[in-house]
């Protein structure tokens, strides 16, 4: 049994995908079947600390490849997981009936856990906020379904339909800073015609750069500084880069290495690597693996992974249990 709880303890710190993990996982890390998994997890002193998502009833035993394992005191965490609602829709699911209505994805779960799961998906609702590859029709039934399932354009859907737009006429001409005079919309036509007293000709102030008007000069692009060398910490660099990709790719807080890694382009892979190993271990970020079921990876972003585990890690996400 201690050697069962301290697997589920190195889970816990990996975090992500890892943890908790399936019946069926943790038996394969601790060498024994699932059986054998599942008897020692009854045993008086298990029971005290460890839980199974899956209630048995009566002689059915729960599945161990859709019952996750996970310590009691992290059941409310579980509840708000990602892993959490992607099992349990992925459980729910029928090929004839992708979408499943929110009442249906608790059934099955041990009661506490159930409830606290059920509150969790109407506050997911309330927030807008799920993994990046579930979908959901608010309503009186929401209906949860994997993206993957859905037919979208290939641009992705709007979020609703475009307004119509009003008139030209109605928008008003924008007026400049500090009471300066504006422009009239045919600045060419209205540019002097007449020769400057420096003897200029006056069809070169037409469309002249600022900078040449006021005798500034000009510099060719080759002649421009370098971009100076990053001096920031690399986890706030980190954090500003996944927090623009987060924004720019819906705010479902999934951002794949392979992005990452581009928006720090300067940072060896090896650095890249430990610096990102750190941040985990402050628990601040977690790794996530490819669902080969819902998302066919790209080849590139397979390379930009991290093999951890047996899994091969691709996707990063923000925590909020530091």
């Amino acid at each position: 049994m201690p050697r069962l709880l301290g697997v589920l303890e190195s889970q816990r710190q990996l975090g992500g995908a890892s943890y908790p993990p399936t019946l069926e996982r943790l038996a394969e890390l601790t060498g024994d079947t699932p059986a054998v998994t599942s008897k020692a997890l009854s045993s008086k002193e298990a029971k005290a600390r460890v839980l199974l998502s899956r209630a048995a009833g009566g002689k059915t035993k729960p599945a161990p490849g859709t019952t996750l394992v996970l310590l009691a005191d992290d059941l409310q965490a579980v509840a708000q997981s990602d892993r959490l609602l992607e099992l349990q829709l992925q459980s729910a699911r029928q090929p004839d009936a992708p979408a499943v209505d929110l009442a249906q994805l608790p059934k099955g779960l041990l009661p506490a856990l159930g409830r606290a799961f059920k509150a969790a998906l109407v506050q997911r609702l309330a927030e807008r906020r799920l993994p990046r590859t579930i979908g959901a029709l608010a309503g009186k039934k929401p209906l949860f379904f994997f993206l993957a399932d859905a037919v979208l354009p290939a641009a992705g859907a709007p979020a609703r339909p475009a307004a119509t737009t009003a008139s030209t006429d109605a928008v008003p001409r924008p007026t400049a800073p500090d009471g300066a005079r504006t422009a009239p919309a045919d600045a060419a036509d209205a540019a002097p015609t007449e020769a400057p007293s420096n003897g200029a000709p006056a069809a070169s102030l037409a469309g002249a750069p600022a900078a040449s008007l006021a005798g500034a000069p000009t510099v060719s692009p080759d002649d421009a500084p370098a971009p100076a060398t990053p001096s920031a910490p690399f986890a706030d660099r980190f954090d500003a880069a996944f927090t623009a990709l987060d924004r720019d790719s819906g705010g479902n807080n999934y951002v794949t290495l392979r992005a990452l890694r581009a928006a720090l382009p300067d940072v060896p892979r090896a650095t890249f690597d430990a610096e990102l190993a750190a941040l985990r271990r402050q628990r601040r970020y977690s790794l996530d693996p490819s669902d080969g079921r819902h998302h066919q990876m790209a080849e590139a972003e397979r390379e930009a992974g991290i093999q951890e585990a047996g899994n091969l890690l691709v996707y990063v996400a923000r925590r909020h249990d530091a």
